[in-house]
């Protein structure tokens, strides 16, 4: 079963992601205007229309929500958009706010974010909801694809995720062995620019936002071959978030 077996689950929750960019979109326009205003012009050196930021003039703060849904699938099929659904469909919302503190990795240009999150578990009946917190370390690099130059970001971050109550479509997936509250976290987003989709060029998106990513992500908890439980194993949360990036 592809993603697209689920588009009314994933259409209502797109929905309320839009909601909660609304709200972040106007907090953050907020702050800038009380801190004073800002051009809302980017220079040519800045422009998100080449083929990279440049780095060094980076945006400090990110703000990224997810919502998702529970997956049986593997975190390498789910990289490709296939999806798996287990018998219970453990909902996720997760917002994560992160700063900027590399602008290389390897010797590589790329945004390195420090990021903690806090999360929502919704169960649909099976167990109570529970609540959740991520700390993690993402990397992202951006192409262009194409004659178009079509933007894409990547991103990766590795860190731990810690559950209240250990959902219940892991619990399902440990039996008859355990998952555990504290785990791995890896985290997967596949993202272009919404500027660009919009034809902004090289403006902000508005005073105080430099731009808004859009695209698909995966959540993926995971107890490393054992070492965070008595059994290896993970599940994976897959969905679409959106990022929005701070002046």
């Amino acid at each position: 079963m592809t993603l697209l077996h689920c588009l009314p689950v994933t259409r209502r929750l797109f929905c309320l992601l839009l909601v909660l960019l609304v709200c972040s979109a106007n907090v953050a326009a907020s702050l800038t205007l009380a801190s004073g205003a800002k051009d809302n012009t980017v220079s040519p050196a800045e422009s998100p229309s080449s083929t990279e930021w440049n780095l060094s003039a980076s945006p400090h703060w990110y703000l990224q929500s997810t919502l998702a849904i529970a997956s049986e699938s593997d975190f390498g099929p789910a990289l490709a958009f296939y999806y798996e659904r287990p018998d219970q469909r453990t909902s996720l919302a997760s917002l994560s706010a992160g700063r900027l503190f590399r602008t290389s990795l390897l010797g590589w240009p790329a945004e390195v974010v420090a990021y903690g999150g806090i999360q929502y578990y919704g169960e649909r009946g099976f167990q109570a909801d529970a609540i959740g917190a991520t700390a993690y370390i993402k990397a992202y690099r951006q192409f262009r694809v194409g004659r178009r130059q079509f933007p894409l970001r990547i991103g990766l971050g590795e860190g731990l995720s810690y559950a209240s109550r250990i959902p219940i479509v892991e619990v399902e997936d440990f039996l008859p062995d355990t998952s555990a509250k504290l785990t791995n976290y890896l985290e997967w987003t596949l993202q272009t620019s919404l500027n660009h989709l919009l034809g902004h060029g090289g403006r902000r998106f508005a005073p105080g936002i430099r731009d808004i990513y859009i695209g698909y992500s995966v959540f993926h908890r995971s107890t490393v071959f054992g070492l965070f439980a008595s059994k290896g194993g993970g599940v994976n949360y897959m969905g679409l978030g959106i990022e929005l990036v701070l002046d």
